[in-house]
């Protein structure tokens, strides 16, 4: 079944978290974007659909900037009406001209993505599973995010995530005080015990040199990955990482797009890939990262770039259809006052 587009609006958002979290990225306060609302051209008898899309960039994440993706969105809104669509392929080729603002083409394209799976009759998630083994799972295991705070509040945060029925929690490090690091990893292990799986994110925040001998003195406190430890471009350094110690070493900011991914491939710098569908321009091109992933033998992990409702149920729907067996960071929603 096809549909026809016959309006695209779109209002601005800007959400502020409930405490600034602090990355080796900088301090982020507040989230701000577009919720973005696509109605389908109604036929006789028909009743109408109303497809719902996000656009949140990021800043460093490879993504452009709020300005750049409301020109986009205006630009959609003129150049797509009575478009027609009959399935994901049609959204993929329509939407290509939109690769240099990946937030705006999320927005875009998961609006039109509700439409399709509307008058289709199935899920988003059915949707995308069909490329792959058809199963779309009911349950994602989700991690829980620690922001570079103190190691005593580190550890009150991971006793309340650990009751709260997590059991996988991920660590911003990467700041200029690499004890300070240290004793929050740490801290966080000596509260939880060894059951409960840590992952850390350095957000670049190492050069190479720091990065193995950081990573090496955290061997012994059982870390499952460590995101992005080095600068997104230098795939050859994080390969050096990768070879030098033994934690797996996942890629983030190094893959804004399949080109990128294809690169870390290449260069071997990396195990798992993380995959933000706001940073890669949708969760078509983001289950196309998984398949090529996949086929290299690396794992892939889904996440959100702490944005709203929207787009994290999306991310839900693309980890639903995909064969991951690693906790997904998709529990985010409870960082921000309102979403």
């Amino acid at each position: 079944m096809t549909f026809t587009v016959q309006s695209i609006q779109f209002q601005f958002y800007r959400f502020a978290f409930h405490e600034p979290l602090q990355t080796a990225l900088g301090i982020f306060s507040h989230r701000e974007g577009f919720v973005i609302e696509i109605r389908d051209r109604q036929s006789d008898h028909q009743v109408q659909h109303i497809g719902l899309g996000e656009s949140a960039p990021l800043y460093g994440f490879g993504m452009e900037s709020i300005a750049e993706t409301e020109q986009a969105l205006k630009e959609a809104q003129r150049s797509l009406i009575n478009v027609e669509i009959q399935n994901l392929k049609d959204i993929e080729n329509l939407l290509t001209k939109y690769n240099s603002t990946p937030a705006a083409k999320h927005g875009i394209e998961l609006a039109l993505l509700n439409l399709l799976a509307q008058v289709q009759g199935i899920s988003i998630s059915q949707l995308l599973a069909n490329s792959f083994s058809g199963i779309v799972r009911d349950q994602v295991t989700v991690n829980a995010v620690i922001g570079a705070i103190s190691p005593e509040l580190a550890a009150i945060k991971a006793r309340e995530y650990i009751e709260q029925g997590y059991c996988c929690l991920k660590i911003k490090v990467g700041m200029q005080n690499f004890e300070m690091d240290l004793q929050r990893v740490e801290a966080v292990r000596s509260q939880v015990g060894n059951d409960i799986q840590i992952r850390i994110d350095v957000n670049q925040g190492w050069s190479v040199d720091e990065a193995i001998a950081n990573l090496r003195k955290l061997e012994f406190l059982q870390i499952e990955y460590v995101e992005q430890p080095v600068a997104a471009s230098d795939l050859v350094g994080m390969a050096a990482v990768r070879r030098s110690q033994s934690i797996p070493i996942a890629a983030d900011e190094s893959v804004n797009n399949l080109a990128q991914l294809q690169q870390v491939i290449k260069a071997q710098a990396a195990d798992i890939i993380i995959l933000k569908p706001m940073a890669l321009g949708g969760i078509i091109t983001a289950s196309r990262a998984a398949m090529l992933s996949f086929q290299a033998g690396l794992d892939v992990v889904v996440t959100t770039t702490i944005d709203g409702a929207i787009a994290r149920q999306a991310a839900f729907d693309l980890a639903a259809a995909l064969p991951i067996k690693r906790a997904c960071g998709l529990a985010t929603g409870h960082l921000l006052i309102e979403n």
